[in-house]
């Protein structure tokens, strides 16, 4: 199945985007003898952590997933082994981050290559081993010294990555889902604004040609789908599609 996910929240967003380049830097460095490969996401991920409220929006989105794995754990139908799971692995996370107390992505901040290739991104192969000499240096050394040096970087934003990860991944374990039918490729729906969900998640046959469009916010969404044409801009499904949508509960 093919998977899409939109968020109704700018903190889901936000998180999304996170674990987007996360999930790039694992494809792109594990394995690699170069440097160059993870310069660009390492610099994404330090535009990340300059922004001054993300460990309080992660140790307060952490705390309002407590509060409402509280009030479901109340109902006697909740199965009480995972939420206490959950709210264990919750617990944890946010005491880690009220203890970590330096700014996330610090240890990036004073590594000098980083610096380097953050002036160059913009320009076409701007990181060139004739513009970096720095670059050139490390793209001669053995692959251990490479790898060393890399592990340091990740282990330095670890924290942020598992408070990520848990997030979302509570979130997703969250879904309800529902077959629907998209009349004329579209689909909609009003939310409750006093529960709104977090994320919308769609699972199409991984053999359509075609891709959803999602849009909305705390009141109701609206879902386009639309085929993807080799030349020319995507053209508007205009039949009776079937899919699986889930709405996070939290």
């Amino acid at each position: 199945m093919a998977v899409y996910e939109h968020p109704l929240h700018e903190r889901t967003r936000l998180l999304l985007r996170l674990e987007g380049v996360f999930t790039q830097l694992q494809r792109e460095v594990a394995g690699t003898t170069s440097l160059r490969d993870a310069l660009r996401p390492y610099n994404e991920l330090l535009d990340f952590c300059s922004r001054p409220e993300l460990r309080l929006d992660l140790i307060l989105e952490l705390e309002r997933l407590a509060q409402s794995l509280a009030i479901w754990a109340r109902s006697p139908e909740a199965n009480e082994d995972p939420l206490r799971a959950w709210q264990f692995r919750i617990d944890q996370q946010v005491k880690a981050l009220r203890a970590h107390r330096e700014p996330f992505g610090q240890l990036l901040r004073h590594q000098e290559i980083i610096q380097l290739a953050r002036g160059r991104m913009g320009v076409a192969g701007g990181l060139a081993d004739c513009d970096l000499p720095l670059l050139a240096f490390w793209n001669q050394q053995a692959p251990e010294r490479i790898h060393r040096l890399l592990d340091g970087w990740k282990k330095s934003l670890e924290i942020l990555q598992v408070s990520t990860d848990l997030i979302l991944a509570l979130l997703r374990d969250s879904c309800a889902w529902s077959t629907v039918e998209a009349r004329e490729g579209r689909y909609g729906a009003s939310l409750d604004a006093r529960r709104p969900p977090s994320m919308i998640r769609l699972e199409l046959t991984d053999r359509a040609d075609y891709y959803p469009k999602i849009s909305g916010g705390i009141h109701r969404f609206h879902i386009q789908l639309l085929q993807w044409l080799d030349q020319g801009t995507a053209r508007a499904i205009e039949s009776t599609v079937e899919f699986k949508l889930g709405l996070s509960a939290l």
